[in-house]
């Protein structure tokens, strides 16, 4: 069997989308608030230190797009065509446009 080849630019549309996708599980997906929201109250308790800090990255999708950003790149870079990378990458980016997709309404 012969692995398939990807061009770079369709692998880097497909981190980023995955990326979004990432940070939307992060920041506002309900299937993640109890989780979010328990994490929030807690580090929320700790005004003007590091937590409460880390609860404002988790609210803010453009912090956290970031966080998400700083992780997965050198991911990418390094191992971006192998497998164990893109089908969850592909994945990701797929459920992406499909919400993004069930959000213009049909």
């Amino acid at each position: 069997m012969t692995l398939m080849t990807i061009p770079v630019w369709l692998q880097l549309l497909i981190y980023t989308l995955a990326v979004s996708r990432i940070t939307g599980l992060v920041v506002s997906d309900s299937i993640t608030e109890p989780v979010r929201d328990a994490l929030i109250n807690w580090l929320d308790d700790r005004p003007a230190t590091l937590g409460s800090f880390v609860a404002e990255l988790i609210q803010c999708p453009w912090c956290a797009g970031m966080w998400v950003s700083l992780v997965v790149a050198p991911l990418a870079w390094y191992w971006g065509d192998s497998p164990i990378m893109l089908i969850p990458a592909l994945a990701l980016a797929f459920s992406q446009v499909t919400g993004a997709i069930s959000n213009l309404g049909r």
